[in-house]
């Protein structure tokens, strides 16, 4: 498949040749500390989307096996979130950018009293394989998308989530603009941030609490809050729509 220029194969050779390369230099080489941290540590993220497309898509069909340790205790945390977000709304939408294989949308559909509409998206066509595969029946409309530049009219969603990525989009801040522009006024962000000892790491993509806080205030958000979530390697954050 072909996606921006580049194909899954070709992206799989050359994701395969910096590997390689890391094994060749060693984790004691400064070179070889400097690829880890690119491909590993940061997913990509600095290599621009090309480079997390791959990487997303040569680990898709694992990626769930991955996390299956820590899944269900992380679900357990999550869910109140998602049910308090969509308290007392009839037929609610909702927006799940960078779905991965559409663990909000598995959820939310789990639950016999949800009655609402669901567009779930993502960058990487191997990870929406997968969601698709794995939920073939969800009422779910699954899409290939950007998170800088999302689908739908203005303050047209009730629910915007965001998981384990806004750290990975090339411009977290206008990711950020384009949620909260989908969000109609009273409805709820759901995002994940990495812990501000981690956000070090990840300089001009991952935003310190303060940071995030200001940044969502800027752009019409309200009641800015954040918990531990995934035993301390991420937190959950949620805020309303002025």
């Amino acid at each position: 498949m072909r996606n921006g220029g580049i194909t899954s194969e070709h992206g799989g050779i050359i994701l395969a040749m910096i590997l390689r390369i890391l094994g060749w230099l060693g984790a004691s080489s400064g070179v070889g500390a400097l690829l880890y941290w690119q491909v590993v540590l940061a997913e990509g993220a600095y290599l621009g989307p090309r480079a997390v497309r791959c990487i997303y898509q040569l680990g898709a069909q694992r990626y769930d096996a991955v996390r299956q340790p820590w899944q269900q205790s992380a679900d357990a945390i999550l869910l109140p979130h998602l049910h308090a977000a969509l308290a007392n709304r009839n037929a609610p939408r909702i927006l799940d950018v960078a779905t991965g294989t559409g663990r909000v949308p598995r959820l939310l559909c789990a639950d016999p009293s949800f009655h609402g509409v669901v567009t779930a998206l993502d960058l990487t066509p191997a990870m929406l394989a997968q969601a698709r595969r794995k939920a073939p029946a969800l009422p779910v409309l699954w899409l290939q998308a950007e998170a800088n530049a999302l689908p739908g009219t203005a303050a047209s969603v009730d629910l915007v989530t965001c998981l384990e990525a806004l750290e990975y989009f090339p411009q977290p801040r206008q990711a950020l603009h384009e949620m909260v522009r989908v969000l109609r006024p009273g409805g709820t962000l759901l995002l994940s941030k990495v812990p501000d000892n981690w956000a070090r790491l990840l300089p001009g993509r991952a935003l310190q609490r303060s940071q995030l806080a200001q940044t969502l205030h800027d752009l019409g958000c309200a009641d800015v809050h954040f918990a531990p979530w995934q035993d301390g390697h991420y937190e959950l954050v949620w805020a309303k729509r002025r």
